[in-house]
């Protein structure tokens, strides 16, 4: 292997890396989490308003059925107290204006409960549309949560799969290059942001664009000088055919 060769095996070993580091940033993209964490709140606080509604509502039908169970004894007492006020066997005025005191006592608690079971009741008829609107709205946040998680679950796959296979190549092409240029990247890579190496792109350095000079050039171009870098970002330069 020519060093013109080697050098464009550690411009691919370079780019492997990078999309490795890449793929791995992906893979744990902290955005992506918290979207989901936020969608999972959101789904519970749908469910924890249904389950409020379920239970208003619960609670507002037990108080119907009491209020209407005490209509019914009214109803039941006022027959009784009816009966007696016209079963001729009240004479005492007293005790005729006790009777008739006490039925009126009922007459307006019976009243009270019809009005209070139809005020119930027209406010049961609007918890539960409001639970209808929140079962559906908790629904539709569910949906969006499974299919975000379903997402999230084949995107990291991917990602996986794509992780393995540019792990594979960077174990195959470090173990291909020789060990100077191996050191010469380990010691350079760091100082220049994972861009150790570069290829000349129209007689200018491929990553800072500063025009090479002619001798410079040729020596990149004949390719047996070793790592000539750029002047101007350091970067080691070579051509790429």
């Amino acid at each position: 292997m020519d060093k013109k060769q080697e050098l464009f095996l550690l411009y691919q070993y370079q780019e492997a890396r990078r999309q490795l580091a890449t793929c791995e940033e992906e893979l744990t993209d902290p955005d992506r989490q918290k979207a989901i964490g936020i969608l999972k709140g959101q789904v519970q606080k749908a469910l924890n308003e249904v389950e409020r509604l379920r239970k208003e509502c619960g609670r507002l039908k037990m108080a119907n059925h009491r209020l209407e169970d005490e209509y019914r004894d009214y109803e039941v007492q006022l027959r009784q107290l009816n009966a007696n006020l016209y079963s001729g066997n009240i004479s005492a005025p007293k005790e005729l204006e006790q009777l008739q005191r006490r039925i009126a006592e009922y007459q307006k608690a019976k009243a009270d409960r019809e009005e209070a079971v139809l005020s119930q009741l027209y406010l049961l008829e609007a918890k539960e549309k409001e639970l209808v609107l929140a079962q559906k709205k908790g629904d539709e946040l569910q949906g969006q949560l499974v299919g975000a998680v379903d997402e999230e679950a084949k995107r990291v796959a991917v990602l996986q799969s794509r992780c393995a296979r540019l792990t594979k190549e960077v174990s195959g092409l470090k173990a291909a290059l020789p060990k100077e240029l191996l050191e010469y990247y380990q010691r350079s890579a760091k100082a220049l942001r994972g861009i150790a190496i570069i290829p000349i792109k129209e007689n200018t350095c491929g990553y800072c664009h500063m025009i090479i000079s002619t001798a410079v050039l040729a020596k990149i171009k004949k390719g047996n000088s070793g790592i000539i870098v750029c002047e101007n970002c350091g970067r080691g330069l070579f051509e790429q055919k």
